[in-house]
């Protein structure tokens, strides 16, 4: 039996929109989010939770390497949950430039910013994602299409 649980994963430099797509879009789902977890073992265990309780969770990081989205899809797809991923359009000035907006610990340097974008690599099916969708904001909007392989 297909489990109805999803592991939803965002994906996008600091200031694509990431958080903001959450509450708008996702906020009726667990919130995975290391800003606020702060250390990678309440990450996990927070996941190993929704995992054991079948609840549908959000991983809001960054996300931009193969590598970083793996450990997330592996333990998912073990539970049969549908895996999707959101890729925010990652424009590094429109980032940066509203990581300026920000303030306290939420506005980062524009050389880590700079620093993600460099490793950022486009996510695709055969990472193990069931749906992809691309994520651009039009006019204050989020925008989400199907994913189209570059």
């Amino acid at each position: 039996m297909q489990n109805l649980a999803k592991a939803i994963i965002l994906i996008g430099i600091q200031g694509s929109g990431k958080s903001t797509f959450y509450r708008e879009r996702l906020s009726e789902y667990v919130h995975v989010n290391l800003d606020t977890l702060h250390t990678r073992n309440k990450e996990r265990l927070l996941i190993e939770e929704c995992l054991e309780n079948g609840q549908t969770f959000v991983v809001d990081n960054t996300n931009p390497t193969k590598a970083d989205r793996e450990k997330y899809i592996s333990a998912a797809k073990e539970k049969k949950y549908q895996i999707e991923g959101y890729f925010l359009q990652s424009i590094l000035a429109d980032c940066i430039e509203r990581n300026k907006g920000r303030s306290g610990k939420a506005c980062v340097p524009d050389k880590a910013i700079v620093c993600t974008s460099n490793r950022l690599e486009m996510p695709s099916y055969q990472e193990g994602f069931d749906k992809l969708y691309f994520v651009k904001i039009e006019h204050g909007e989020f925008v989400v299409e199907e994913w189209k392989a570059l």
